[in-house]
């Protein structure tokens, strides 16, 4: 009786111990499952913000880029409205200039006509017609009444010769009136290249001018070109 007794006792604690362990591992179970959920849950999470922080980072580069084409099409259209004005105005004194030199060798056609020279086609006297005699009036004369050889041929020449020389003084003229206009406007539109196989004494930057000297902004913001031989 009591060897069944103890048996009896043994198999109850058998089964509560088998119960016991089945109740912990099904415990341990769903605790494993509901860490596992967490833990996919804050993946997902990462992996939204970090989607939405490509986004919006690939929102504010194309922002980025659009108000920077944005700027520089503005700048574009800036210079070259900037440019369009210059040319013009480059135009409008080289047209104004080229007026005064018709003016000036109509005037001279009209003066050297006037003075008894032939002029050709171009406005220039013609050399053929330069020795012609000159007017009674502008003879010197002798003691004894004859003309004086002297002085004749000189004041006819002298005569052909002023309006030619005020023709070309004021061709010459017109001339370096149209280079200056011109050279000033291209310069204005000039953009200095930079010069990387130079540097200057503090080691600036050196640029290339409109004309091909170089130079360099000295401290004071002034320009110091650079003699050939330090090239």
């Amino acid at each position: 009786m009591k060897k069944l007794l103890s048996l009896i006792a043994i198999l109850s604690f058998c089964v509560s111990l088998g119960m016991a362990q089945t109740v912990e591992t099904a415990t341990a179970k769903k605790t494993t499952a509901k860490v596992k959920k967490e833990t996919s849950k804050a993946k997902e999470t990462a992996a939204n913000a970090k989607k939405e922080a490509a986004k919006a980072k690939s929102d504010a580069k194309k922002e980025a880029t659009a108000a920077a084409k944005k700027e520089a099409a503005k700048a574009k259209a800036d210079a070259k409205k900037e440019a369009t004005v210059k040319t013009k105005a480059a135009t409008d004194a080289t047209a104004k200039v080229k007026k005064e030199v018709v003016t000036t060798k109509t005037e001279a056609k009209v003066t050297t006509a006037a003075a008894g020279a032939k002029l050709k086609k171009d406005g220039t006297p013609d050399k053929r017609f330069a020795k012609t005699a000159p007017a009674a009036s502008d003879v010197k004369l002798k003691k004894d009444g004859t003309p004086d050889k002297r002085f004749s041929a000189t004041a006819a020449k002298e005569k052909v010769e002023a309006p030619v020389k005020e023709t070309k003084t004021a061709v010459t003229t017109a001339k370096k009136q149209t280079t200056t206009a011109v050279t000033t406007a291209a310069n204005k539109d000039y953009k200095p290249t930079i010069d990387r196989t130079l540097k200057g004494p503090n080691a600036e930057v050196v640029y290339t001018g409109p004309r091909g000297g170089k130079y360099y902004i000295n401290k004071n913001g002034n320009k110091t070109y650079i003699k050939k031989e330090a090239e």
